[in-house]
């Protein structure tokens, strides 16, 4: 039977499994749990944009629930491909697998793991992360994942042109930037930690500083990079529109300021499991020993099974010590507040005398 003049067929999709072979699995590993997260997140109106509304929207709104609940069911990814070509997942499973690896803005395929040896390599000019890390172990990402091809400059170590620098975020939020950028909220109801030093998206030249603002977020069960994860991006921005100590003087050591979202490109996405061994902990040495090859960075696996071997107090305690990372914006505000005192007890001495000797018989 032939078709209709002037109609074509669409052309057959490829199975679950041959899409998933074209994939590094940890890249599906990266889209499942950012959806996961961001689903789970309290902002999760804005978190999970895109939304499969063609799955999980009906005229009653978008249904998160039925969301989660198809990703957590989804198998580790090692049997992804198996469960899918066995017919064992779910028509629901099956389309949201399916969409969450096709979205065209971030093709899955263009996210593959990679070593901090690879990060060096193209990265020449950006050096003091390196130290960095050799002065505090927490800060070694479990993972580091490459999300674009670096400038062919930069690669060469020619910065001349474009600034290098991390921006820490929770892993809720990295589902939306994958497709759609680092966002210029300041001023809008997307903002989140202020803007203290001036209008947009917020990046620092020191990994420890965008570190501290690497919050984490529960994310996909079955994930090898860990089921607590937070995150920091390493980008380039374009110098013409990076405000920071080199040409404003709002603008403090240490911080880069861009407005501009096209300016901005994201190479490399370093993850932190909030799972992990402490660095101090001998278990977490000989697991490092053991898991980190050439590159430095430790193979999931491997942690998770030094995870497993270790007391469930140890876990918690570093799961504590990330939770208790204080921000430097909450330390600018207690010294701010703590100034603010000084000064108001400084101009009411003398009433605050005589209310003490009246009313406490206390005499200074």
């Amino acid at each position: 039977m032939t078709e209709p003049a002037g109609q074509q067929t669409a052309p057959a999709e490829p199975p679950l499994e041959v899409l998933l072979a074209g994939v590094d699995p940890a890249a599906v590993d990266l889209l499942l749990s950012t959806l996961a997260a961001a689903a789970a997140s309290y902002r999760r109106a804005t978190c999970t944009v895109p939304f499969p509304s063609a799955l999980f929207e009906s005229p009653d709104g978008r249904d998160y629930a039925a969301l989660s609940a198809n990703l957590q069911a989804l198998p580790p990814v090692e049997q992804l491909a198996a469960a899918a070509a066995a017919g064992r997942l779910s028509t629901a499973e099956a389309a949201l697998l399916r969409w969450a690896l096709t979205r065209p803005r971030r093709p899955a395929a263009g996210i593959r793991r990679c070593m901090l040896r690879a990060v060096q390599e193209q990265l020449p000019s950006m050096t003091g992360w390196l130290a960095d890390i050799g002065h505090n172990p927490s800060l070694r990402p479990q993972a580091a994942l490459q999300l674009s091809a670096v400038p062919p400059a930069l690669a060469a170590g020619d910065a001349r042109t474009r600034v290098l620098a991390f921006h820490g975020t929770s892993m809720e939020n990295v589902w939306s930037i994958l497709h759609n950028g680092l966002l210029n909220a300041s001023g809008t109801r997307l903002e989140r930690t202020g803007a203290a030093f001036g209008k947009g998206i917020y990046f620092s030249t020191e990994l420890p500083v965008a570190f501290s603002f690497s919050q984490p977020a529960d994310g996909w069960v079955h994930s090898a990079l860990g089921r607590r994860v937070s995150c920091v991006l390493v980008c380039s921005i374009d110098r013409e529109h990076a405000q920071g100590a080199h040409n404003s003087a709002e603008v403090p050591d240490r911080y880069i300021i861009c407005e501009r979202m096209d300016a901005v490109q994201m190479h490399f996405l370093f993850l932190y499991r909030d799972d992990a061994l402490p660095p101090t902990s001998p278990l977490a040495a000989a697991a490092a020993a053991a898991a980190v090859g050439a590159g430095g960075v430790a193979h999931p696996q491997q942690l998770a099974q030094a995870a497993a071997a270790h007391v469930a107090g140890t876990v918690a305690a570093a799961a504590a010590h990330r939770r208790l990372r204080i921000s430097p914006l909450l330390l600018v505000l207690l010294a701010y507040g703590g100034w603010l005192l000084y000064v108001w007890t400084a101009q009411n001495w003398p009433f605050l005398r005589r209310l003490l000797r009246r009313q406490l018989g206390i005499r200074l």
